[in-house]
């Protein structure tokens, strides 16, 4: 994944056009004989990678990279979910769809799909934080302030919001022992 992201990075999101926040970037990539498992279709776990890779296209495109590096900001996953429809296959090309679809008051959302021909083949809803080094997380009026673009009224739908709220942990400076709950009482096997 290494040269992918080089790729990504410096020179494959540069030489596609430019776009709105608002928009749906694209993105296509192939399933490589590293990106299998044994059954010779894409390794569950490897399609968040190419989901990073998707999210680098975007903030390229939209001109985000710039506008956050120049503050010193960099964002990070706090919490993805992947619902898989249909295998991708070894050598089969596909496209990434990435957008944003919104934020609470300390995260955006963006939500990630495979596609082939046309087809939905899996989809991806992450919730990112914005950090600036030395300061610590923003809050969205700050990127608001920073990109010129009104963040604060473009809330996430109820039911991504709960999604994530479901999932959360403590913060990092919190506690959080880990302990497992008790399991649930099973019913007696019959004879």
């Amino acid at each position: 994944m290494w040269l992918q992201w080089i790729l990504a990075v410096f020179f494959r999101s540069k030489r596609l056009p430019k776009l709105d926040v608002t928009a749906v970037s694209r993105i296509r990539y192939r399933v490589l004989p590293t990106d299998v498992d044994f059954l010779l279709h894409m390794n569950n776990g490897r399609y968040f990678s190419y989901l990073d890779l998707g999210r680098v296209n975007l903030l390229a495109r939209t001109g985000l990279d710039k506008v956050l590096s120049a503050q010193g900001i960099y964002a990070v996953v706090a919490s993805n979910t992947m619902t898989y429809r249909k295998s991708l296959k070894l050598f089969q090309a596909f496209d990434i769809e990435s957008r944003f679809i919104g934020t609470d008051d300390r995260n955006f959302y963006i939500e990630q799909r495979f596609v082939v021909n046309d087809e939905l083949y899996a989809r991806g809803i992450i919730k990112g934080r914005l950090i600036k080094k030395g300061v610590g997380p923003l809050k969205v009026p700050e990127l608001n302030e920073v990109t010129g673009y009104d963040w604060v009224s473009w809330r996430v739908d109820p039911a991504i919001h709960e999604w994530a709220e479901s999932v959360r942990l403590p913060p990092a400076k919190a506690d959080a022992p880990n302990v497992w709950p008790e399991p649930a009482p099973t019913a007696p096997r019959g004879k």
